[in-house]
Order: C-alpha cells, then sequence, then structure tokens
C-alpha cells in the first residue's frame, strides 16, 4: 500500500483564536500525526495566516496566498470562529493579479471578512483562472468548522472584548453580530446542501465547543507559545512569525483561554475522533 500524502489547512480569525491554534498544535496535531503514520498517511499541518510572507501582506497579496494554499491540497480543512467577524478587505487591500486570478473575487470584496473568503474558497471555491481559462475548483474534501460558545464574554473587561470582538471603530454591534451570524449560516447552508446531495465527495462538519477561561492566564504568552511550536514544526525562524502579532496592539493582555470542551468531553477527542471518521471516508483502504 502506497503511504497518503496529506496537509491539513487551518484558518481563523486573529489574534483571538491564538489558543486554540496552540491548543491543536500542542495537543491536537500530534496525536494525529501519529494515527496517520500508523495507517501509513503522512500528515503535515498549515496555518493559512502564518503562511503568508511579510511582502505578500504588505503588497497586497494575503488573499492570494491563502487560496492557493488551499489549491495545493483540497483534502482537509479546519475552521475556528469565534465572536470576531475579522478585517473586511477593501479594493486597496487585494491587488489586481489576485483579481484576474480568482475573477468571483470582486463581487465579495468590501462585504466579507479574510476568514469568511477563505471559508467561501475552501466550501464553495471561486473559479481559478489559468492560462487564460477558467477552471471550476471543487469544494475540499473534509471540512471540520467549530465554533465558540460566547458565554465567556461575561467575564471579559471591555479592553478585553476588543481582542474577541469587532473593534470600536467598526460597525454598529448590531450589524456585526448579524455579518457574524450570516459567516456561520453560510458554513451551515453548504453543509445541508452537501449533505441532501447524491455521490457528493464534500463533507462538512460542524460543532460548537466552550472555552475554559483563566484571568491569570497571559494572553501574550499564549501567542508566544503558539509561535514557537508552530515554528519548530514549519523549521521557520521564530523572530520572522513574531512580527506578526508584534504588529497587533493590545491593551489588556491579561487573562485567556487554557482548555476547551465540547459536548461534555475535551474538545481534543472530539477533534481527533472527527478526523479520524474523515480520514476512513478519504482512504478506507488505509483503515481495512
Amino acid at each position: 500500500m502506497s503511504e497518503k500524502h496529506i496537509t491539513l489547512m487551518i484558518i481563523s480569525t486573529i489574534p483571538d483564536m491564538f489558543a486554540e491554534h496552540y491548543y491543536f498544535i500542542k495537543n491536537v496535531f500530534p496525536n494525529l500525526k501519529e494515527i496517520c503514520k500508523q495507517h501509513d498517511i503522512e500528515l503535515d499541518y498549515l496555518d493559512l495566516f502564518y503562511s503568508i510572507t511579510e511582502e505578500e501582506f504588505n503588497t497586497c497579496r494575503s488573499i492570494r496566498r491563502y487560496f492557493t494554499s488551499i489549491d495545493s491540497d483540497r483534502t482537509f480543512y479546519i475552521c475556528f470562529r469565534g465572536q470576531k467577524l475579522g478585517c473586511i478587505p477593501t479594493h486597496e487591500d487585494i491587488d489586481q493579479a489576485t483579481i484576474q486570478k480568482y475573477p468571483e473575487l470582486v463581487d465579495y470584496i468590501g462585504d466579507m471578512s479574510f476568514t469568511e473568503l477563505t471559508v467561501m474558497h475552501a466550501i464553495h471555491p471561486f473559479e481559478k483562472c489559468e492560462d487564460g481559462e477558467i477552471k471550476k475548483l471543487s469544494p475540499v474534501k473534509h471540512s471540520l468548522f467549530y465554533f465558540r460558545d460566547d458565554h465567556y464574554l461575561d467575564e471579559l473587561s471591555p479592553s478585553q472584548k476588543e481582542i474577541y470582538t469587532c473593534r470600536p471603530d467598526c460597525d454598529d454591534e448590531f450589524v456585526q453580530d448579524l455579518k457574524l451570524a450570516m459567516a456561520k449560516d453560510l458554513v451551515v447552508h453548504n453543509k445541508r446542501e452537501f449533505d441532501e446531495l447524491k455521490d457528493n465527495m464534500a463533507n462538512i462538519n460542524v460543532r460548537k465547543y466552550a472555552g475554559i477561561w483563566d484571568d491569570n492566564a497571559d494572553f501574550v504568552d499564549i501567542i508566544n507559545g503558539y509561535t514557537e511550536e508552530y515554528a519548530n514544526l514549519r523549521s521557520v525562524s521564530v523572530d520572522d512569525l513574531a512580527n506578526f502579532y508584534k504588529k497587533l496592539s493590545f491593551k489588556d493582555s491579561q487573562g485567556g483561554f487554557v482548555d476547551f470542551e465540547c459536548e461534555g468531553k475535551s474538545l481534543k477527542d472530539v477533534m481527533i475522533e472527527d478526523f479520524i471518521n474523515e480520514l476512513k471516508l478519504e482512504f478506507p483502504e488505509n483503515f481495512s
């Protein structure tokens, strides 16, 4: 049996989801990698936020990097969503070459956040122009979405809420909540549509989970921990990755999530179970 190779893509808003990213890479990914190895599957991991270079960020090519990374392996995709909509790019934030490559994108600029656009490209992908010809892309085969419960917001100070919800300079709270609900509905709608199709090769799994908040945790320590773990995994410079979050300003870095639960169990166990179930669908010959 030949060995399979897959790259697991992960996306979320930043910086409110750094704790989830750290939790995943520390507690979930090593287990998944070992399980895959036992079944002759080589598993890699790519954080789409950290996949962009500083040059790409400065020259408005971030969304192109996100899209091309997903296109490189449209097998597995994980997305965490909390109570933050994320930045909504304008025409000034996306270069012309990206629009030429993904012409449908122009219809959504100024209306959808970076994270939402990336979700769209995974589950309901924009057509891609290659060598002057339009190519219709297939949805990612296995998409796992984890929506964080909002009860923790009652425990946060106003400055902490700036990290985990919309910024004060954004639209009013009602509009933000509506846009976020619509972003999540996009996932649920596509899941319903895929579930109803016969012989459909795309699966969407949606879970709701809760974070365990600790006022004594240090937000920057969580970011540093994740950055170091990810840099070691990808064999890249810690300093280069750190430049991304150093550009973000935090008025209150105290407090953070230290663990996560889902349906009465550890989120780690649920995520591993979800992933194994999707692996069995994708590679049944490796689990026979």
